[in-house]
């Protein structure tokens, strides 16, 4: 980030003086986990601002050690982390743990620093865990991904797949329950589509061998 934009905003933050954060992390396009850093604070005008402060890379998955790299960073920037009265994350346990996740270690420098987890994520897995509850609702969701990446791990097959239809099929999300309804929907458009193609490449033979079992096999 630039830096005269970093200088503003943590000058807005500290003429606010208190403030909430809210971090998750990814892995970025080379695989490296990136945590992202966002803050809100409040202005003097009586609005609400958030905030992106910064990526801390590669810090580590323990509660722990994102505090620390955390810690380390607001030093850097001179923000007052005695000042946080509020934390968001998502609900993974070294996250929202109450004895060794991030919100905990934060809380040792400001109790008043209450957590708030991520609604739209305790939603996610409640959707996820209600459509995986039955045997047969994981097979049919694993099934679907098969399908999924059989199609997409091949230029050719994705290619001929789209040519012919005018659905697209659909990744399934492990962080959005509406994935399913996406992946559900587009698999039906395209269903006939789908049989056809599996048909066809397992009985291809210029296909390779394992093209053809796999294709055999998800058209069970």
């Amino acid at each position: 980030m630039n830096n005269l934009v970093l200088r503003k905003i943590v000058a807005e933050i500290i003429e606010a003086k208190y403030f909430s954060i809210i971090v998750d992390s990814t892995p970025d396009i080379s695989k490296q986990d990136q945590l992202t850093v966002v803050i809100r604070y409040i202005k003097p005008n009586g609005n609400s601002e958030e905030r992106f402060l910064t990526f801390l890379s590669s810090v580590g998955h323990k509660g722990e050690q994102m505090e620390e790299a955390l810690i380390d960073k607001f030093k850097e920037l001179d923000i007052d982390i005695k000042n946080c009265r509020g934390q968001a994350y998502d609900n993974a346990s070294n996250m929202s743990g109450i004895y060794n996740g991030l919100q905990a270690c934060i809380k040792k420098y400001s109790k008043n620093a209450n957590f708030v987890p991520c609604a739209a994520h305790s939603l996610n897995l409640i959707g996820s865990n209600a459509a995986e509850i039955t045997k047969e609702g994981t097979r049919f969701f694993y099934d679907c991904q098969m399908v999924y990446t059989f199609f997409s791990s091949s230029t050719y097959r994705w290619n001929l797949y789209e040519q012919s239809t005018k659905s697209v099929l659909k990744n399934l999300s492990t962080t959005r329950w509406s994935s399913r309804y996406e992946v559900c929907k587009a698999l039906s458009f395209g269903y006939k589509n789908v049989l056809q193609f599996l048909q066809v490449l397992s009985e291809d033979n210029t296909q390779q061998p394992s093209t053809r079992h796999e294709a055999t096999s998800i058209k069970k």
